[in-house]
C-alpha cells in the first residue's frame, strides 16, 4: 500500500481553497448543526483539516489545531490560522473540539483515532462528524458504492449504525444523528430521483445526491 501522503497529492486540494460555492453552503448548514451544542470559542482539532477552509469559512474564533497530511494544504492552513503542533495523537483532556468533516473514511486506522479523540477531548468535549459517508443508505445498499467515494481512498466506509454503535464502545454518548439531503446545496430533487431511477435501470451507479446518503453525527465525551 502506498503512504497516506502519497494518495493526496496537491492537485487534490485544488478545490479546497475557498474556491468552491457548495462547498461553502455546506459548511454554513453544518455550522448551523455545531453551533447547537458549541461555541466558537473553544480549542478545536479539524482531522484532515485540508486548507483550513471550513475553520476559516465558520469564522472559529478559538484555538485551531489542525492535523493533515499534504504540506502543500498545510502551508496554506497555517497561513488561515491553524496550528499544527498539537493534536489528537499527542494531546490529553486539551480540546473542546474535534472536527472530522469528510475524513473518517480517508483514515487508516479510524477506530483507533475515534479513541484518541476521546482521549484528547476534555470532559464535555463534543465530537462531530460532518459531511460523512452513509452505507446504510439505498444508493450504497444496492450499488455497493456512493458518488463521493474513492475506492482508491477509503479504508473504512461508515454508518450511522456502525458509527453510533463504534462511539458508544468508546464511551461517547450519541447527541445527534442527522441525514442532511433536503438542505445539502448538492441536492436537486428532480434530477437525482431521475439518476438513481436510470441507475436502477441500468444498473449503475450515478453521480447524484440522494437520501441517506450523508449523514452528520454528534457525540460527547461524558463529564466526570
Amino acid at each position: 500500500m502506498k503512504n497516506i501522503e502519497e494518495l493526496y497529492t496537491d492537485d487534490y486540494f485544488n478545490s479546497r481553497i475557498s474556491n468552491d460555492v457548495k462547498r461553502l453552503r455546506s459548511f454554513e448548514y453544518e455550522w448551523d448543526l455545531m453551533k447547537n451544542y458549541v461555541d466558537n470559542t473553544g480549542v478545536v482539532c479539524d482531522v484532515g483539516c485540508s486548507t483550513g477552509e471550513f475553520l476559516q469559512e465558520i469564522k472559529w474564533k478559538g484555538k485551531l489545531y489542525g492535523m493533515e497530511v499534504n504540506q502543500e494544504a498545510i502551508n496554506i492552513a497555517e497561513s488561515n490560522g491553524v496550528l499544527f503542533d498539537k493534536n489528537i495523537l499527542t494531546e490529553k483532556n486539551f480540546f473542546d473540539v474535534v472536527v472530522f468533516r469528510g475524513t473518517i473514511q480517508h483514515v487508516p486506522d479510524p477506530f483507533g483515532y475515534i479513541a484518541l479523540a476521546y482521549e484528547a477531548l476534555k470532559p464535555g468535549g463534543k465530537i462531530f462528524f460532518l459531511a460523512t459517508p452513509n452505507a446504510n443508505s439505498i444508493c450504497y445498499k444496492i450499488f455497493n458504492t456512493l458518488p463521493m467515494l474513492d475506492s482508491k481512498l477509503n479504508f473504512y466506509i461508515p454508518s450511522d449504525v456502525t458509527l453510533t454503535n463504534i462511539l458508544d464502545m468508546f464511551n461517547f454518548s450519541v447527541i445527534k444523528v442527522e441525514f442532511p439531503y433536503r438542505i445539502s446545496p448538492y441536492s436537486s430533487y428532480i434530477t437525482d430521483h431521475l439518476g438513481f431511477l436510470k441507475s436502477i435501470i441500468f444498473q449503475k451507479p450515478g453521480k447524484y445526491a440522494f437520501w441517506k446518503n450523508m449523514m452528520n453525527v454528534v457525540a460527547v465525551k461524558p463529564k466526570l
